[in-house]
């Protein structure tokens, strides 16, 4: 009896632990389950409420899944802070009040709620407020003097547009016509102090670019100046007296130069060569003696220090040195200070320096701490308002599976990695399949801290590996898996590819674009038995231009496609078939402005054409093709031609020249591109997000009393 007693007790008690072990994974797994639904809400399907309403029932039912439930809060804060709700605040505050274990959750909310600012009838001193909002937002633009107009780019057309600030409504001041009509368009503007003028850069057909000037309500339209050796101009402000356009020039041989043009159109004065520098936007001080701007320190390093330049070139100050990225100088209105944005905190924030006679008085104050990840000042009023813009774009890559042959998922997409959320594209697979190799983009600007990430599908172990390049495109992985080709630019802007050893990170390069070619070499392919790469090369509109093979061993080219002159361009896409014999490539017709795909003999040979772009269609030129595993079909992406719609979803044609098919419709995402096909012919990975996502902030009372002077 007392041994019955005995095994009675220990089989209760395995029992009641098994049962409550179930039905703790059966708790986890709902809570997954919602969990998921409400992120497939948000990211996939962009329906935003009905996404804060499964956040919602997620916190009511799962409040003690720590872990979960943070991340509930913040994606809740997130669709909040996109829909302009003010109970954005309230999910961040909850979340760093009631989850602070939860570190990196807690991190990024204290983050958004620095950028969010103090809330309204509490707020005393500078206060932060978002002004607009949504896809499609340019922040390269400037605020008028008065603070009653913001200068941009409109993105539907690439018009240079102006939006009045007062009553939220905006009108475009260029009238090109549409992307099929016209690939020109504009790029960072400067209105005038008068506030009447709009100096703005250009970019025209063949990679010119200009310098042109238009009246703030689109009258007199002029070009202000022109150079065929420069491939683009950046209107970077004026001089105080309304004289001058402060300019940055780019010049074809990377020679970048900070000049001043005059809007009597009758000189150009170089004020600085800065060779292969290039400097994110140069400003003017209020009384036109010195121009500030920013530089990398080294070649190798993403790191920024600023200068003050005098105006007559005299003087030349190191005004800020310090190991962080101190970047996008601009004066206050008083020009006794200049504000900057620094990481060194860790995150980026707002400083301020004094500076007297072009020098630095005294070390700089944080004004503002985490502002956000890429930040660009958008100028002062006259009242010292300051306007900035924050992008806030994101994207990811995703890990899907599918029957290629039905076309029916098979799993849903995950996030194939949780670091750095928001940062990471451009997946391949290993030719083995064991691992996955993807981009992350950590700098908080433009160029600098890109990382190939390699991660083991098998432990999960992800390293990091650092290549010196200011920019990568794509990774492509060798057949033997020991090397991966990057296309990117180098911190020289040079346009090249280059191999990275998979073990060590050290670089070799391939090729370099050359100071007479203008197709940027931003993909490339390997062929099947990795002793050849394919690439575009050579110059739009003339013979040069086509496909080339490189041998890897002697250097050897031979062209295997030609582009007719003045005809089509491929759009730095090409992929190799699995069994080696085909090339796929998109191509740009100038006359009807179409994007089609084609495929072509990877020895040579005449190209044939699977799939045209209609109206009203969007076949991205941005994103790679991929084949499916038999070698029987080309997949690509496909979306609405509203720049304001960026989802899009997965196709498929026949090499055969059968009609295109959709994959399933669950694959329609934001921003869906760069597909890659894992060797087991199911799985799937991809980058996905909200690509054109922008906010224009406005930090008011900046020179009231309390705030740095």
């Amino acid at each position: 009896m007392k041994n019955f007693r005995f095994l009675f007790v220990i089989t209760a008690t395995l029992v009641g632990g098994l049962l409550a072990s179930t039905k703790s994974t059966q708790q986890n797994w709902s809570a997954e389950v919602l969990l998921g639904t409400a992120l497939h809400q948000e990211e996939v399907e962009g329906k935003l409420e009905a996404a804060i309403e499964t956040y919602r029932k997620f916190l009511a039912e799962y409040p003690d899944n720590r872990p979960l439930a943070a991340k509930a809060l913040l994606h809740m804060g997130q669709c909040y802070e996109k829909l302009g709700n003010a109970e954005a605040r309230k999910a961040y505050e909850r979340l760093v009040r009631d989850y602070a274990d939860q570190s990196e959750q807690a991190r990024l909310a204290r983050t958004r709620l620095s950028a969010l600012g103090k809330p309204p009838g509490g707020a005393s001193g500078m206060i932060s407020r978002k002004i607009w909002a949504g896809p499609g937002i340019d922040i390269e633009g400037a605020v008028s003097p008065d603070g009653t107009h913001l200068s941009y780019t409109d993105w539907d057309t690439g018009d240079l547009a102006i939006r009045d600030l007062q009553t939220g409504t905006s009108h475009r001041l260029t009238n090109k016509g549409s992307w099929y009509e016209s690939s020109a368009f504009a790029e960072f503007s400067a209105i005038s102090p008068d506030g009447r003028q709009i100096a703005y850069g250009w970019y025209g057909k063949d990679f010119s670019a200009d310098l042109r000037l238009i009246g703030i309500d689109g009258s007199k339209p002029r070009v202000l100046y022109s150079d065929s050796h420069l491939s683009g101009i950046q209107a970077a402000g004026w001089s105080p007296d309304g004289k001058y356009v402060l300019t940055t020039f780019y010049g074809k041989d990377s020679t970048n130069q900070i000049a001043l043009v005059s809007v009597a159109g009758d000189s150009v004065r170089i004020l600085k060569t800065l060779g292969w520098r290039m400097p994110i936007k140069p400003a003017i001080s209020p009384d036109g003696r010195y121009v500030a701007y920013d530089f990398p320190v080294e070649e190798d390093s993403p790191e920024r220090d600023i200068s003050v330049l005098s105006i007559d070139s005299t003087q030349e100050t190191d005004l800020i040195e310090h190991p962080a990225n101190d970047v996008c100088p601009v004066w206050t209105p008083d020009g006794k200070r200049i504000l900057f944005a620094s990481d060194r905190t860790g995150s980026m924030s707002f400083w301020v320096l004094r500076v007297a006679d072009g020098k630095a008085q005294g070390p700089a104050e944080l004004i503002k701490q985490d502002v956000g990840r890429r930040i660009l000042p958008m100028g002062f009023t006259r009242e010292g308002n300051l306007y900035f813009g924050l992008e806030t774009a994101m994207e990811d890559v995703y890990i899907a599976s599918l029957d290629f042959k039905t076309g029916k998922l098979l799993a849903a997409p995950k996030r194939a990695t949780e670091r750095f959320v928001g940062c990471n594209s451009a997946p391949d697979w290993s030719p083995d399949g064991r691992q996955l190799a993807y981009i992350s983009h950590r700098d908080p600007m433009w160029e600098g801290s890109f990382v190939v990430c390699i991660k083991s599908l098998e432990t999960g172990e992800e390293r990091d590996l650092a290549p010196k390049l200011a920019y990568i495109f794509t990774p492509r992985w060798s057949p033997d898996g020991r090397t991966i080709l990057l296309a990117g630019r180098s911190t020289r802007n040079r346009m090249g590819l280059y191999l990275m050893d998979v073990k060590s990170g050290n670089l070799t390069p391939l090729v370099q674009r050359g100071d007479d070619e203008q197709i940027p070499l931003m993909r490339a392919a390997w062929s099947r038995d990795g002793k050849s790469i394919f690439y575009v090369r050579g110059r739009p509109g003339t013979t040069k231009s086509g496909i080339v093979a490189r041998e890897l061993d002697t250097g050897l080219e031979k062209e295997i496609f030609s582009i007719p002159s003045g005809s089509t361009i491929p759009l730095s896409t090409i992929e190799i078939s699995p069994g080696g014999q085909w090339i796929a490539f998109r191509s740009f017709d100038e006359t009807t402005r179409a994007v089609t795909i084609k495929v072509a003999p990877s020895s040579g040979g005449t190209a044939r054409e699977l799939v045209r772009e209609e109206k009203g269609e969007n076949i991205p030129g941005f994103s790679p093709l991929a084949w499916s595993p038999d070698g029987l079909q080309v997949l690509f992406t496909k979306g609405s031609s509203d720049p304001q719609d960026w989802r899009f979803e997965l196709c498929r044609v026949p090499v055969d020249g059968a009609k295109p098919q959709k994959v399933p419709v669950q694959l329609a995402m934001h921003a869906l591109y760069d597909v890659r096909v894992h060797p087991d012919g199911q799985r799937i990975a991809f980058s996905a997000g909200q690509r054109t996502d922008a906010e224009v902030w406005v930090m008011e009372n900046f020179l009231t009393p309390g705030n740095p002077k």
